[in-house]
């Protein structure tokens, strides 16, 4: 399994569509992260910042799997989705350290268990499709 930069060269559409999305969400989400911010408002009984951990993190794992699929084609669809699931996960990890260390955030272990889960879940959503398409229908 090898990237190459040719690819890019001969589809830099399909570079801007595949991959940038995901690098540009991933900023995003770290720049939200380090900037200074109200709490937000609880609402039910999981704290409403632990479900946006969740949902923002499975976004990033579609993107990272879309991503990773455009970079190396030869890989195994799933194998793409729990790369992506591995890296969400990561990033949400290296986010919590770098809050650690900007004097106006907190760093919170449970934030990144949240960032897991919603990545997780994705990965769970994502290979039940997946395994849904492609069983043949039977009738």
């Amino acid at each position: 399994m090898t990237f190459s930069f040719d690819k890019i060269a001969r589809r830099p559409r399909a570079f801007l569509l595949q991959v940038l999305p995901a690098v540009g969400y991933a900023a995003a989400v770290f720049y939200a992260g380090l900037i200074r911010m109200d709490d937000l408002p609880e609402v039910g009984f999981v704290p409403t910042d632990k479900l946006l951990h969740a949902a923002v993190f499975g976004g990033l794992t579609w993107l990272l799997s879309r991503a990773l699929r455009f970079c190396l084609p030869q890989a195994a669809l799933s194998k793409c989705l729990w790369l992506g699931a591995l890296g969400a996960s990561l990033l949400g990890a290296l986010l919590e350290l770098c809050q650690a260390l900007v004097p106006y955030r907190s760093a919170d272990p449970l934030d990144w268990v949240a960032d897991s889960v919603g990545a997780g879940l994705a990965l769970l959503v994502s290979l039940a499709f997946v395994r849904l398409v492609r069983m043949p229908v039977e009738g």
